[in-house]
């Protein structure tokens, strides 16, 4: 069974960001993987200090229980049924995620995560060498959700952004099948810096290679710009997007650089969850 990888502190932006998770595994039929590291020669947060007390959290993987908070949540929300995985480990959580992950212990389709704009600021945070290391290993789709993000229960309008290349066909596949399951209207754009040959002919070759989809729920647009930035900001705030989705091309340093700056200011402006699709 495909899995969504949910790393967790117990705050509350990674609380917000499991009704995210939540919502996605229901519509979906996925199971949710509830990852948590700690670390007893560290300081924990009051959050997870309290939590500890509780659990007797060095007994917690034998004992095979559940964190509290997430299964009220499941319980509110009534999908008691959602299939939910618990896994702790004791470490750093940049050593033991990855051991996590490289043993393969699940099939992870998606990993989703709260965060919340710092002083360092989301950019340092993802051009960090560890936690690269961490996304390329994965090599899956990462949700990142603004800690102030309001979810509704659904994903109405979801934007991909494209520049109609061939590696962008199998991701738009894959979206156009997760949109019909939340019964979404999928927004495929394109901004052209460029404004010299019309971007037509591309678009079109682009959409008459999907002959085998049903795109009835799809818009193909493509808008001229001189600030990628604003102007997506605007497209979103206009038409009420639920998330944007990008691909992040792991070779190419500096579009990696725009991708997290670009994923910075969406978080920063508008509060919207960025999925990152990532691509050699």
């Amino acid at each position: 069974m495909e899995s969504i990888l949910f790393p967790t502190d117990f705050s509350e932006v990674s609380m917000n960001a499991f009704l995210y998770a939540v919502n996605y595994a229901k519509k979906t039929d996925k199971k949710i993987i509830v990852f948590h590291a700690y670390n007893l020669e560290t300081e924990a947060s009051e959050v997870e200090q309290e939590l500890y007390e509780k659990l007797d959290i060095q007994n917690f993987r034998n004992k095979k229980e559940t964190f509290p908070p997430f299964e009220k949540i499941l319980r509110e929300r009534q999908v008691d049924s959602l299939k939910v995985k618990y896994v702790v480990r004791e470490g750093s959580f940049i050593e033991t995620f990855t051991q996590y992950i490289g043993k393969r212990e699940d099939k992870i389709d998606l990993v989703v995560m709260g965060t919340q704009i710092s002083k360092s600021g989301l950019f340092q945070l993802f051009t960090e060498t560890s936690t690269l290391k961490i996304l390329d290993e994965i090599n899956k789709p990462v949700i990142v959700v603004p800690g102030n993000a309001k979810f509704d229960g659904d994903l109405d309008d979801i934007l991909f952004l494209v520049d109609y290349q061939e590696d962008e066909k199998e991701p738009l596949e894959d979206l156009i099948n997760e949109s019909k399951g939340f019964n979404a209207r999928l927004h495929v754009v394109h901004f052209d810096l460029a404004h010299g040959d019309s971007i037509v002919p591309l678009m079109d070759r682009f959409k008459a290679s999907l002959e085998d989809f049903d795109i009835s729920n799809v818009t193909f647009e493509t808008i001229d710009s001189i600030d990628i930035k604003k102007s997506l900001l605007d497209y979103c705030i206009e038409n009420k997007i639920d998330i944007v989705c990008l691909i992040n091309h792991k070779r190419n340093f500096y579009q990696r650089l725009f991708t997290y700056s670009l994923t910075e200011d969406l978080i920063r402006n508008i509060n919207t969850p960025v999925m990152a699709i990532y691509r050699d």
